[in-house]
């Protein structure tokens, strides 16, 4: 089951329930489509970040912020070589330490006004959405 959730209001918007042979990358597409969503800030964990999704979102005349690990080796080695090479200038914008499921978690996010490591014709794309 993928949920789209409004943070500011707590409550559910829809879902999408995921087949046996299906998950999380073909089950947002449909939810995206199913909201209107002009105007929003869309977030999503690491699964979901792929080029399709972030196309659709801005199809939706949506902004995102998708969450970067290891399952997108190559743009996650481009942003961790961004913030390696220009160190003190980037901030940490929230850095969270948390204690639950029998592990420690410790999130740090960082943000930087450099893109030169995105993709221009996206950045375009979504400039030309608004």
């Amino acid at each position: 089951m993928v949920s789209a959730f409004c943070h500011a209001n707590g409550v559910s918007l829809a879902q999408v329930k995921t087949g046996e042979k299906s998950n999380e990358i073909t089950a947002i597409p449909e939810l995206i489509k199913a909201l209107d969503l002009e105007g929003c800030i869309i977030s999503i964990d690491a699964m979901g970040c792929q080029h399709a999704i972030a196309d659709e979102i801005i199809q939706a005349k949506a902004h995102y912020i998708l969450a970067v690990k290891n399952n997108q080796q190559e743009l996650y080695k481009a942003l961790e070589d961004t913030f390696r090479f220009q160190g003190a200038k980037e901030r940490v914008s929230s850095h969270e330490l948390d204690f639950g499921h029998g592990r420690i978690e410790n999130r740090t996010c960082y943000t930087s006004q450099n893109r030169e490591n995105t993709d221009q014709g996206k950045m375009e794309k979504c400039k030309n959405a608004d």
